[in-house]
């Protein structure tokens, strides 16, 4: 007899034959299955390519994927179990194996799926009167989580150029379907999202890229594909080698023309391909109507950074984000990174340049 979700799991994969699956438990055949819940935006590219191409397959995983309107709904379907693996926003496994907030969950970041690849947008009737972060003081803007690097990086931008990211301005919290929607109503007056939003915000007219994400912070990661740590080694082995697999599909500019409707289906992104390739190929107007085509405005598939998740977890510190929030203490922070990153992290140590200021890993809080 089986006795644990573990064991479950590898009776599951080590059968090979259809005669043997149709022996297996009703039990043993819903541990096979992995369901992954993902946020339809463009960066969960390499999730659903993986996916769309037969990746999960080829690496014996039966992966159900379920889609999530938005993180609040996903965070909750992962901390209570429902979910053994998530795409996630790269602080959410900090936050959450760290206990930041209500829910604690042991968990690894085992695969950075993007780089770059967001923007602050602002409402087209901003330009040409806002120029400088200081222009934002007064204004209401859309995050997608607490727990992402669009709020960790745009509180930081503010705060680099003496804007107070609590008292000056409202930060409200939107899922990134309802962004432009609510741009263009006027109900907020930007936000710091993924694509295709503001390639949609661009195409409807109502928005224009005021800052990429790229000049905050070139190469930062955004989302992660995150595995509880109680999931078989071969389990979260065969996803992991999946997901580089659609990572490299999709990070080619040259497959863009076909990556674009594939993404664009109903069951993943729901969005236009008209939209989706131009954000594959790092094709925007900028805030002064300069037009760009730029391959690593967005990027798949990088190691995941042990500095970079140090940087994050100091700032979930510093803005005292959480029920619960990391201590200001360099061990306590260094700790929290270390505990979600993965075997294949890059663990170099160099400083990094973020805002026009130096962040050392081996001292977060300086």
């Amino acid at each position: 007899m089986v006795h644990s979700r573990r064991q479950f799991f590898r009776a599951a994969l080590a059968l090979g034959s259809a005669a043997a699956l149709g022996a297996c438990s009703q039990s043993t055949e819903a541990a096979k299955t992995i369901t992954i819940g993902f946020v339809p935006i463009a960066c969960s590219a390499p999730l659903l390519a993986a996916d769309a191409r037969g990746a999960f397959a080829k690496h014996n995983i039966n992966v159900q994927l379920r889609k999530f309107a938005g993180w609040a709904d996903l965070w909750t379907a992962y901390a209570t179990g429902e979910l053994d693996v998530a795409h996630m926003l790269s602080p959410m496994p900090i936050a959450i194996d760290s206990g930041l907030a209500s829910a604690a969950r042991p968990t690894e970041l085992a695969f950075t799926q993007n780089t770059n690849g967001q923007a602050l947008a602002l409402a087209a009737e901003h330009n040409p009167n806002v120029q400088e972060a200081a222009d934002l003081k007064g204004m209401v803007l859309g995050i997608p989580f607490e727990y992402s690097v669009h709020s960790l990086l745009l509180r930081d931008y503010l705060s680099a150029n003496g804007v107070d990211p609590v008292r000056d301005l409202e930060l409200r919290l939107l899922r990134p379907a309802d962004m432009v929607a609510q741009l263009s109503v006027g109900t907020i007056d930007g936000f710091i999202g993924p694509e295709p939003f503001n390639q949609r915000a661009l195409a409807t007219g109502a928005g224009r890229i005021f800052v990429p994400t790229k000049e905050m912070w070139d190469q930062h990661p955004c989302c992660s594909v995150a595995v509880a740590k109680d999931i078989p080694t071969e389990v979260r082995d065969g996803i992991v080698a999946a997901l580089h697999e659609g990572a490299q599909f999709v990070d080619n500019p040259a497959h863009a023309a076909e990556a674009a409707p594939l993404l664009g289906q109903e069951k993943y992104l729901n969005q236009n391909p008209e939209l989706i390739e131009p954000a594959l190929l790092g094709d925007y107007t900028d805030w002064h109507g300069e037009h760009h085509v730029d391959p690593n405005v967005i990027n798949f598939g990088g190691a995941t950074s042990q500095t970079a998740i140090t940087w994050m977890a100091a700032q979930l510190s510093k803005q005292k984000l959480g029920t619960n929030p990391l201590a200001w203490d360099d061990a306590v922070i260094k700790e929290a990174a270390q505990a979600v990153l993965p075997r294949e992290a890059d663990t170099s140590s160099a400083a990094l340049t973020i805002n026009g200021r130096r962040f050392d890993p081996a001292r977060p809080t300086e």
